[in-house]
């Protein structure tokens, strides 16, 4: 084993002393401790909750080849390309492009609910991976009951204190297969973990 793995093993050691998962699936403490791992975070293995059949959800809508649209940069940079090449899918996210920025303003919104109306104009089928707004994570959950044509799953891990925790809860309460967590915390590094994870499930890597 090199190095690099060795210390990974250790650090997953390390988590599995620390936290109680037994309130999880196998496949399930996969994400939970990949997120951990990410953030240094114990608490996690406390506030992480999965939609009923997220699984077969999830194996469903890879099959289809769904684009996977980030709110930001980092949460895309933070996508390992082992999984994009095992998986066959393509990350995107628009948040930076001049269109999306003078679209925003034109309408009077942010950035990251542009970029999500963009997503949902241009793709059937989309694994939203949220790692920064609250505001994406809302348009999701709007655009969705309009879009009712779309298949969509939602790793949503948007951070901070203005809508945060209410964006996820709102998820909670949908017919949406999700990834998510309680509370304030997340991030990029957070939602990226959660879907490198999710792919390594689905694809036994």
């Amino acid at each position: 084993m090199n190095k690099g793995l060795s210390i990974e093993k250790e650090s997953f050691d390390i988590i599995e002393q620390n936290v109680d998962l037994s309130k999880y699936s196998d496949e399930e403490k996969v994400v939970v401790k990949r997120v951990i791992h990410a953030s240094g975070d114990f608490d996690f293995a406390k506030t992480i909750i999965f939609s009923h059949n997220w699984l077969t959800d999830s194996k469903k809508i890879i099959q289809k080849k769904p684009a996977v649209v980030c709110d930001v940069n980092m949460v895309k940079a933070g996508i390992t390309e082992k999984y994009l090449k095992v998986s066959g899918l393509t990350t995107h996210c628009f948040i930076s492009d001049e269109k999306i920025h003078e679209l925003a303003i034109l309408e009077g919104k942010t950035r990251a609910e542009t970029s999500i109306e963009y997503a949902f104009k241009n793709f059937d089928n989309i694994i939203f991976v949220i790692g920064n707004a609250p505001t994406a994570l809302l348009k999701v959950l709007e655009l969705n009951s309009l879009y009712t044509d779309k298949n969509i799953f939602v790793v949503g891990f948007p951070v901070g204190f203005v809508k945060a925790e209410e964006s996820k809860e709102i998820l909670t309460k949908t017919d949406i297969p999700f990834i998510t967590n309680k509370g304030t915390k997340g991030g990029s590094g957070i939602a990226a973990a959660a879907f490198n994870a999710l792919i390594k499930v689905c694809f036994n890597v």
